[in-house]
């Protein structure tokens, strides 16, 4: 009985090191750059830097390029099964406007969308965490 519970331990302490990493590598945290390319404004890079804690993700988004773009907010942000989805809020000239992003994540890259509900309109976007931050 003793040999079988060592036997149990030892199995699940290597269990444990096998599988900590990779769960620690399941993670959207770091400062990322996304670029979008839209017709009418062409290519566009915005900085998001995202915390996690479990699904929940919050964060802070800036777009350098378009300072006429105030007080960029992120809420409702999830991450689940390898796509994160959040909500940005934000002021252009003079008017709230919210999107709506979703991507699917794979390490250090990510594949998505941010879709203006306001214009009906999706623009599609690729995603780098930024490693040297």
């Amino acid at each position: 009985m003793l040999r079988t519970a060592r036997t149990l331990a030892a199995s699940l302490a290597l269990f444990a090191m096998v599988v900590a990493p990779s769960a620690a590598q399941d993670s959207v945290a770091g400062d990322w750059v996304m670029t979008m390319t839209e017709p009418s404004m062409g290519t566009i890079e915005v900085h998001v830097s995202l915390q996690q804690d479990g699904e929940a993700v919050t964060g802070s988004v800036s777009m350098p390029a378009m300072p006429e773009i105030e007080g960029v907010r992120m809420t409702d942000g999830e991450y689940i099964d390898g796509v994160i989805f959040f909500l940005m809020h934000a002021s252009v000239q003079g008017q709230v406007m919210t999107v709506e992003v979703e991507a699917d994540v794979d390490g250090d890259e990510m594949v998505g969308e941010v879709y203006v509900p306001d214009a009906g309109q999706a623009i599609p976007f690729t995603g780098k965490r930024n490693a040297g931050l």
